[in-house]
C-alpha cells in the first residue's frame, strides 16, 4: 500500500498546497510527515525484516531510521490530537478566537511544537545508544532506551497513551456536541451544517486510523514491561505490532481523497464559485428595489 500511497499522497499535497483553511493547514502537515515517514521508514523496515531482524547498513543510519521512526509516529499523534480540538474551536468557539486561530502564526506554532519536539527528544535518546556489529556483520537495530524501564514508560506514556486518550475522548464529546446540535436546533442552515458535518467526518476517520495504527504497538510496549500477556512478547506478534505503526502513514493520503472533496475540484472552478456568489447579493437586492419601485408605481396609478 506505500507504493500507491506516495503517489496519491504527492498528488493530495499539490491541490491542497493553496488551500488556506484553517481546517486545512494541519491535516496538509499530517500528509507531509506521512510522506516523509513512508519514504524513509518504511524501506528501512522492509530491509531488516528481509535480513531476519538483522540490520545490514551502518549504525549512523539506524539511528537516523530510529530518530525518524519514532519522531514521526508521535508526530502524527499530537498532530491529530491537536486537529481533535481545534474542531471544537472551528464549530464551537467564539468568532474572535477563530479569527485568532487564523493567523498564520498560530497555524504554524502547533505544527513546529508537535515536530520539533519528537525529533528534538529521540535525537537525545538515539544519540546514546551504541551497537555490536560483531555478529555477520549486521545487528539489530533497536532502541537502547527501551532497556530502561523508568524512561520507557515515561516516554509511551507521554508521547503514545496521552495523545491516544485526549484523541479518544475529545472526539467523542465532538460526536456528541454536534449531534445534540442537530437534535436541537431543527432549522439548521443547509451550508453551515454540511461544514459542520464535513469537519466532524474528517476528524472521525483520521483519529480511527490513527488508533488502528498506535493501539497494537501501545499494548506490545505495556505488556513488554509489565508482561501480562505472554503470548503478545513473542516475536511475530511485535513484528506486526511494529508494522501496524505505519498504517496511518499509508493511509492518511487514501483518506484524504475521500475527506477533502477540494482535491477533485479545479481552482478555476472555485475562484468562479466563490466570485459568482458575491456577484449574486448585489443582483438580488437590485431586484428588491425593481420590485418595491414597480409596486409604489403600480400603487400610484
Amino acid at each position: 500500500m506505500s507504493i500507491p500511497s506516495v503517489f496519491i499522497n504527492l498528488f493530495a499535497i499539490y491541490r491542497l498546497h493553496a488551500n488556506t483553511k484553517l481546517s486545512v493547514f494541519v491535516f496538509r502537515t499530517i500528509l507531509h510527515v506521512s510522506l516523509l515517514t513512508t519514504c524513509i521508514c518504511v524501506p528501512f523496515f522492509l530491509i531488516e525484516l528481509y535480513f531476519n531482524s538483522y540490520f545490514p547498513l551502518s549504525p549512523s543510519i539506524c539511528k537516523l531510521w530510529l530518530i525518524v521512526d519514532y519522531a514521526s509516529n508521535v508526530c502524527l499523534g499530537l498532530l491529530v490530537c491537536w486537529a481533535s480540538i481545534q474542531r471544537h474551536i472551528l464549530i464551537f468557539g467564539p468568532i474572535h478566537i477563530k479569527k485568532l486561530q487564523s493567523t498564520f502564526k498560530y497555524k504554524l506554532i502547533p505544527s513546529i511544537l508537535a515536530l520539533g519536539l519528537p525529533l528534538a527528544w529521540y535525537s537525545i535518546l538515539a544519540a546514546t545508544c551504541t551497537f555490536d556489529k560483531t555478529l555477520r556483520e549486521t545487528f539489530r537495530c533497536r532502541p537502547c532506551f527501551e532497556n530502561e524501564k523508568f524512561i520507557f514508560l515515561i516516554d509511551t506514556i507521554l508521547s503514545l497513551i496521552l495523545p491516544l486518550f485526549v484523541t479518544i475522548v475529545v472526539t467523542f464529546f465532538l460526536l456528541i456536541r454536534i449531534i445534540r446540535l442537530r437534535l436541537r436546533i431543527f432549522r439548521f442552515p443547509s451550508k453551515k451544517w454540511r461544514r459542520c458535518k464535513r469537519l466532524t467526518r474528517q476528524m472521525i476517520l483520521f483519529s480511527s486510523i490513527y488508533l488502528i495504527g498506535l493501539v497494537p504497538y501501545v499494548l506490545t510496549n505495556l505488556n513488554s514491561l509489565y508482561n501480562f500477556w505472554p503470548s503478545i512478547n513473542l516475536p511475530w506478534c511485535i513484528q506486526i505490532a511494529d508494522a501496524f505503526t505505519y498504517v496511518p502513514c499509508c493511509f492518511s493520503s487514501f483518506l484524504s481523497i475521500y475527506a477533502f472533496p477540494e482535491i477533485w475540484t479545479h481552482r478555476k472552478d472555485r475562484r468562479y464559485r466563490h466570485h459568482h456568489h458575491h456577484l449574486q447579493k448585489p443582483n438580488r437586492k437590485h431586484n428588491i428595489r425593481l420590485t418595491k419601485t414597480s409596486t409604489m408605481l403600480s400603487t400610484m396609478a
